[in-house]
């Protein structure tokens, strides 16, 4: 380079491979623009960043790391000879707008050194995002000025002097965002370190105590750090006005998250002293609001609620004082991002709500951007629009509509869309519930029902629709409604019990379902009240489907319902008659407990089933206990289960009991079934037997004791059809040791 560059640009670099190319990239531009040369140091890559460090670089050196920033950067300048010197890290890039920065370095400007704006982002959707942090950068010096970088950690040029703030040079930062929890855990122990080191020869020094509060939030002596922070504060201690509002704002959060009882005390002290400061007007005043809203304190609430949104209003004025620029040069605002403010909008909107003023809610609520928000934010808000709708009379229909259609947009792609639109789903199918439903109604301030409030998206959403069957009364109505069902699985299922009462025929003929969305809705049914269970006894003993919907349904209820029942019932249990023939009920009149009637019952309608279903899937061949082992083992049992009770209600309990222990060997997973019937069979089954039965029981009886269990008579008498005719009165094992 034959002439003095106008700027030198300065980086060191350690293991940035992830990053180290887009920043340098990032500067192609500027270089292309005005005479530039880079500098970068090596401090100790082991990774690919130094080979490509040397596709760019003007000038790439080793330098070996002595735990100290300040003299890195210091020998990276000691190589520069441009009139200005530009520093930047590797995790940043430059904004592709440079003209302020171009008119800056060709100008004529008395200033010394100069701040750009470093943009720190907090999730990975960087710039399409909203969730960052502005912090004003001293990162342009005069080289001639002779000012050096001091600080062994979170090193600065310490400048005093005239300095210009460049309002639209932006340096985007994602250090944040993408380092790794380990590197990230390393980085903090170097940083604390170094920062200890600093602290232990200044322990009152308050931008080391700052900085000790910025990079050590998870270390365990982070709130020893808040409070020797403040007590230096308010000892006054030097630079205390510069840095007290940075260290109280962190001493409030702190406060808030670990309930610290100093909260009401450093505020005090912050509002008296440094009332006029950003730091005070929108993060202190964010930390005291959620601390208020956790408890329940509604009116402090709203009071600081409201000075966090004055903070806002005047950190984002299109011309903001030299006071504040310079304050968010010390340190970055915690709570100032977008998202942060959303946040705070759709708390603030609750505590007008809880004070009675739902109005000013209703406001806060309607003036969000729903496609912005994140799934929590979305959860946030839906919850306020319950409330606010089923606490008072207002209209919130407009801004339920608006808010369903912002949050539907494709913004900023269809995976957050998706996310929304799954959490709007799951949130508004609770106030459809039963628990929720006789909870709200017993609150002082109950207005209506909650899930009436999704009467607004009656054609738009499956909780809209759900909403206009629970309110309406006829068949034809309900009918129409799930017609237009488009996501069963995202229906409140409440509505479809509501249907069910109101005698609709399901499935509905016009609309047929896949096996695996009506398994879903009946596995659904089978909670709280359990109506699948409640269906499952009311199907009739020989009930003729009319096709193969009304049958996978009716599988798909017992199904449901044989999962839902305590199969291991004690044995103290009273018996049930295994040859009485179970009492139907209309399902939506007692719920069934689980007893052994009901469990009978269960059986008997999933055998009564299967027996409808099995002969129209398999053919006679495949209905055979031979070939049985080749049948899923859903069928499988029930084709054992549907023959044990044709064998029991015949009159023959031993081959009742017989098939039992042979579908046991076949169907494993149905043991506890098994052993459900098995317990059950006792004396119960005895006195059902004719008087000839008993007698002929008698007299084999008598025969066997005329002889020894070895001998060989005996053994023909066992195996005789006689025998075997009476073998469940004579044996004397019980039922329930019989299962292996």
């Amino acid at each position: 380079m034959t002439t003095a560059p106008l700027l030198s640009i300065g980086i060191i670099f350690k293991n940035e491979e992830r990053c180290i190319e887009r920043c340098l990239q990032s500067l192609e531009a500027l270089r292309q623009a005005i005479p530039c040369e880079l500098v970068m140091a090596d401090t100790g890559a082991e990774d690919g960043s130094r080979a490509i460090a040397g596709k760019y670089a003007d000038e790439v050196f080793d330098f070996p790391w002595i735990d100290d920033f300040s003299a890195a950067r210091n020998a990276v300048m000691d190589r520069c000879s441009g009139k200005w010197y530009f520093s930047i890290d590797c995790d940043e890039w430059l904004d592709a707008d440079i003209t302020e920065l171009l008119a800056f370095l060709q100008g004529k400007t008395r200033a010394d050194a100069a701040f750009v704006i470093v943009r720190n982002y907090e999730t990975a959707e960087l710039e399409k995002g909203e969730a960052y942090s502005d912090f004003r950068a001293l990162r342009l010096l005069r080289m001639s000025c002779g000012r050096r970088f001091y600080g062994a950690i979170h090193e600065s040029f310490g400048f005093q002097e005239t300095t210009e703030r460049l309002t639209h040079t932006i340096l985007h930062h994602d250090g944040y965002v993408y380092t790794d929890p380990e590197k990230k855990k390393k980085k903090m122990q170097r940083n604390m370190k170094l920062l200890r080191q600093k602290l232990e020869k200044e322990p009152e020094d308050l931008r080391t105590l700052l900085q000790c509060m910025e990079s050590g939030r998870e270390t365990p002596d982070f709130l020893q750090y808040v409070r020797q922070g403040v007590a230096a504060v308010q000892k006054r201690k030097d630079n205390w006005k510069i840095y007290g509002p940075c260290i109280l704002r962190h001493a409030a959060e702190a406060a808030r998250a670990h309930e610290l009882p100093e909260l009401e005390e450093w505020d005090t002290f912050a509002e008296k002293q440094f009332p006029d400061s950003i730091f005070t007007k929108v993060d202190l005043n964010y930390a005291v609001f959620l601390a208020a809203l956790e408890k329940k304190e509604w009116e402090k609430a709203i009071r600081y609620g409201e000075g966090y949104r004055k903070g806002l209003h005047i950190l984002r004025a299109d011309k903001r004082t030299r006071a504040l620029e310079e304050e968010l040069g010390h340190s970055a605002l915690l709570f100032g991002s977008i998202p942060m403010e959303r946040h705070a909008l759709v708390g603030l909107a609750d505590a007008y709500l809880q004070s009675g003023q739902g109005e000013k809610a209703l406001t806060l609520l309607s003036g969000l951007e729903g496609e912005k928000l994140d799934s929590e934010q979305v959860r946030i808000t839906m919850v306020a629009f319950c409330r606010l709708h089923a606490q008072t009379a207002l209209d919130i229909a407009p801004a339920l509509r608006g808010f369903y259609q912002q949050i539907s947009r494709e913004i900023p792609d269809r995976q957050k869309q998706k996310a929304r639109l799954a959490t709007f789903d799951a949130v508004a199918a609770v106030p459809f519930t039963a628990v929720y439903r006789k909870e709200e109604q017993e609150r002082e301030d109950y207005c209506r029902p909650a899930y009436t409030a999704f009467l607004a998206l009656a054609g738009k959403c499956e909780a809209g629709r759900a909403a206009a069957v629970m309110t309406a009364d006829s068949p034809e109505e309900i009918c129409a409604m799930l017609a237009q069902v488009e996501d069963w699985q995202a229906l409140p299922i409440e509505a479809l019990e509501h249907a069910l009462q109101a005698g609709v025929e399901f499935p509905l003929k016009e609309k047929p379902l896949d096996s695996e969305v009506l398994s879903g809705l009946a596995a659904r049914l089978a909670h709280d009240e359990n109506p699948a269970r409640q269906i499952a006894l009311a199907l009739p003993d020989k009930q003729e489907y009319t096709g193969w919907q009304s049958l996978y349904w009716a599988q798909a209820l017992v199904l449901a319902a044989l999962r839902t029942f305590d199969w291991k019932l004690g044995k103290e249990d009273k018996p049930a008659s295994l040859f009485a023939c179970p009492e139907k009920k209309k399902w939506e009149e007692k719920r069934s407990e689980d007893t052994p009637e009901t469990g009978l019952a269960l059986l008997r309608s999933f055998a009564q089933v299967e027996a409808a279903m099995l002969p129209l899937i398999y053919t006679p061949q495949a209905l055979t206990e031979e070939n049985a082992p080749l049948l899923p083992p859903m069928h499988r049992w029930g084709l054992y289960c549907g023959l044990a009770f044709e064998a029991l209600d015949g009159g023959n309990p031993h081959e009742y009991l017989a098939i039992l222990h042979r579908g046991l060997k076949a169907c494993a997973s149905a043991k506890d079934m098994v052993q459900f019937l098995l317990d059950r069979f006792t004396e119960d089954a005895r006195p059902k037997a004719s008087s000839e039965l008993l007698a002929l029981a008698e007299k084999v009886r008598a025969i066997l004791a005329a002889y020894g269990p070895d001998n060989p008579a005996a053994r023909a008498i066992r195996e005789s059809p006689a025998y075997k005719q009476v073998a469940w009165i004579i044996e004397e094992e019980p039922a329930g040791q019989m299962v292996q």
